[in-house]
């Protein structure tokens, strides 16, 4: 550990004298809102003209709206790690649900909390097992801490509010808003840059594996209108066998997937709630305005992972096909105009992003790429691919990994966690087969770009899983 605090206290003061040299110029603030389970057209802004999203919706059009956004495992605890860490769960250490990062990684927040930010978390914390809560918010590098463990109920949920222990009788994730907005008002009083990881629960099930919507919310729709997947009955033939008793159609069945009726009326619920954490988060939007903020604070929306609503007769997420692993995301802030963008980005690329910004020099062993590029408008080149890393055990999955690009999707099923033996390949065209149907792994005319897809698996295994 010493050396990497070293490191940051290197980084620290070089930033000091950055932003010393820049005569005027305040350090910018930041806010990542990471939301639980959406899917990427769980937002109007992304094309849903039925999902009702007006809070949300509005600042996705004031900024950069990244169109082929995805995460490099669909899990909660891992994705939240790969974002906080920037880096592969292989490398970080968190593969599985509850499972916890290397106690020498050093979190994003730990990064700018020695650089002079204040930071802060709101909501919930999934790092850890719960018994004895491993990693705590403060530990990781969060100052102000209000939250609460992995999922469960929506309302009469325990919180742990700065070192209190509370019940409130009020949705948990709109109390978290509203301690969001007491830490935006705290940090505009002191005058010192902040960081702030807003997290809600929603619209992640609650403890009884429902989505549990206010009746006025769910009135707000018409199930005839919700829209259901051509996908939904595929038999699973060009699929790995053992999908076949995984836990996303085991419990898909329990839904009454893949009728069509069922799968349009859990698809309301699922949409209702996205819409009370819309309203929810509205809160923290309009604080910003209201305390002035807006113009020196850069906003990353993002979800953890996606959601399957029938695909395949799945639900759920973890495995890597696109509802599960496409997420929104766009960025607001200054001199950020609004414009959609289809370049591949990755949750392990917010990270490097705002050391970037902050003026915090970015470690060589980050996986992600700083989107500042993107963002002032200089960016030449960029990835082609990335490899989704699969290698937990979650509801039954086999490990595996899978390289995306623009054209492809090409995933790889190993029999253990060794990677030493293939079970099955999968090659599907996300051009002309959007629903992933066909298998055209056996495809003699797909065998060059399978090959060059191997390539870039050999490389990930190579330079970052046995790296570790």
């Amino acid at each position: 550990m010493d050396k990497q605090v070293g490191f940051i206290t290197l980084c620290s003061a070089l930033a000091v004298i950055s932003c010393q040299s820049d005569e005027g110029k305040k350090q910018p603030n930041f806010i990542i809102i990471y939301t639980d389970d959406q899917r990427y057209d769980a937002l109007g802004a992304n094309g849903n003209p039925v999902i009702i999203t007006p809070e949300m919706d509005k600042q996705a059009n004031q900024g950069i709206n990244f169109t082929s956004a995805n995460v490099i495992f669909s899990l909660c605890s891992p994705s939240r790690a790969a974002l906080l860490t920037g880096r592969y769960g292989s490398a970080n250490g968190c593969l599985e649900l509850n499972s916890d990062i290397h106690p020498d990684e050093v979190t994003l927040a730990q990064y700018l909390r020695n650089d002079g930010y204040l930071t802060g978390l709101s909501g919930k914390w999934h790092l850890g097992a719960q018994r004895d809560l491993a990693r705590q918010p403060h530990e990781a590098g969060f100052d102000f801490a209000v939250w609460f463990w992995g999922n469960g109920t929506y309302y009469g949920r325990t919180i742990f509010d700065e070192g209190e222990t509370v019940n409130p009788e009020i949705h948990c994730d709109l109390y978290c808003a509203r301690r969001s907005v007491d830490f935006l008002r705290d940090a505009a009083a002191s005058g010192k840059p902040f960081f702030l990881f807003h997290n809600p629960q929603l619209p992640h099930m609650n403890g009884d594996l429902i989505w549990d919507a206010r009746p006025e919310t769910l009135a707000r729709y018409t199930q005839e209108e919700i829209p259901v997947t051509p996908s939904r009955l595929d038999d699973l033939s060009g699929k790995p066998p053992y999908l076949k008793n995984v836990r996303n159609l085991i419990q898909a069945r329990n839904y009454g997937y893949p009728e069509y009726s069922a799968i349009q009326s859990h698809t309301l619920e699922y949409y209702a709630v996205i819409t009370e954490m819309d309203e929810f988060l509205g809160e923290i939007f309009h604080a910003l305005d209201e305390l002035g903020l807006r113009e020196n604070t850069y906003i990353f929306f993002m979800s953890d992972n996606g959601w399957m609503l029938g695909e395949h007769g799945f639900t759920s997420k973890v495995l890597s096909y696109r509802p599960s692993v496409h997420v929104p995301f766009f960025i607001t802030g200054p001199g950020v105009s609004y414009s959609e963008n289809d370049q591949i980005v990755l949750n392990i690329d917010i990270a490097p992003t705002i050391m970037e910004l902050a003026g915090i020099e970015i470690p060589p062993d980050v996986h992600g790429r700083s989107l500042v590029p993107i963002l002032d408008g200089t960016q030449a080149d960029w990835r082609d691919a990335f490899v989704y890393e699969g290698l937990g055990s979650y509801g039954g999955t086999k490990p595996g990994l899978t390289v995306y690009d623009r054209n492809f999707r090409y995933v790889v099923t190993y029999e253990d966690s060794s990677l030493s033996e293939v079970q099955f390949r999968e090659l599907y065209d996300q051009i002309r087969d959007p629903y992933e149907m066909e298998n055209l792994a056996g495809s003699a005319r797909h065998q060059d770009i399978i090959s060059e897809f191997e390539k870039l698996i050999e490389n990930h295994i190579d330079q970052i899983i046995s790296s570790h």
